[in-house]
């Protein structure tokens, strides 16, 4: 079992330190994440009349491929790191 999944079955059972333990882990991150949502929000909102019905579902259809994007790409570079370690040893 890995270590983020020991981690995610503490958390299903409330463990107060697993939450310490993610965010020390991951807060990095989400700090990054959430400054490249901020950016798309502030480039969708200048483009875009405020007023514009398609305006909240755009800016959802931008936030949602941000973040399917962004998994994908810490996901990819996990399993990169994981191949590297397996083959080291």
């Amino acid at each position: 079992m890995t270590t983020d999944e020991r981690l995610i079955i503490r958390l299903c059972n409330q463990e107060q330190q697993s939450l310490v333990e993610l965010y020390d882990r991951y807060y990095l991150l989400l700090w990054k994440f959430r400054t490249e949502l901020l950016l798309i929000m502030l480039s969708v909102r200048k483009s875009y009349d405020k007023s514009s019905k398609t305006y909240g579902q755009d800016l959802m259809t931008l936030i949602m491929k941000k973040i399917i994007s962004s998994l994908l790409i810490e996901c990819c570079q996990t399993k990169i790191n994981l191949i590297s370690l397996q083959k080291s040893s």
